[in-house]
């Protein structure tokens, strides 16, 4: 069902809204065809990253960040395949080996990230993005790089 709105998306099959000028006398008419709203579409989808990235931009300390990338050895990846739960504390060694390394500089960091599980080949590759603050508050609050 999702592929076929994300092959219909933005074409009549899903549907046309038209907008038409106040002024009766104006022979100008506008029509948008429907879009399919779906995450995996290359537009729908981008949209939403895109609102989502803004949205996050704003929440966020305007500073300095490092993105990383936390990977296995592919020799352990059916473990992580078999065993689900441990993703959860692949995901979690990663981020406190980021904070223990910044507390031991007397620093308190900012850090979010996200569990990828597949690869760009669409193959189990299991994997944490992590973006960590370029420095951080001391215990005064003070910004440190």
């Amino acid at each position: 069902e999702s592929i076929s709105k994300m092959l219909a998306c933005g074409t009549s099959i899903l549907g046309v809204k038209y907008y038409t000028c106040g002024n009766e006398h104006c022979p100008h008419v506008k029509y948008l065809c429907n879009t399919c709203h779906c995450r995996a579409c290359p537009s729908c989808g981008k949209k939403a990253t895109d609102q989502w990235i803004a949205v996050q931009n704003n929440r966020l300390p305007d500073c300095p960040w490092q993105h990383l990338v936390f990977t296995l050895p592919d020799t352990l990846w059916p473990l992580f395949f078999y065993n689900r739960w441990l993703l959860d504390a692949l995901f979690r060694l990663a981020a406190d080996n980021l904070i223990y390394t910044a507390k031991r500089r007397g620093l308190r960091v900012g850090i979010f990230g996200a569990l990828h599980t597949y690869g760009r080949r669409l193959n189990w590759h299991p994997h944490v993005h992590l973006s960590v603050t370029a420095g951080g508050l001391d215990e005064q609050g003070v910004w440190k790089n």
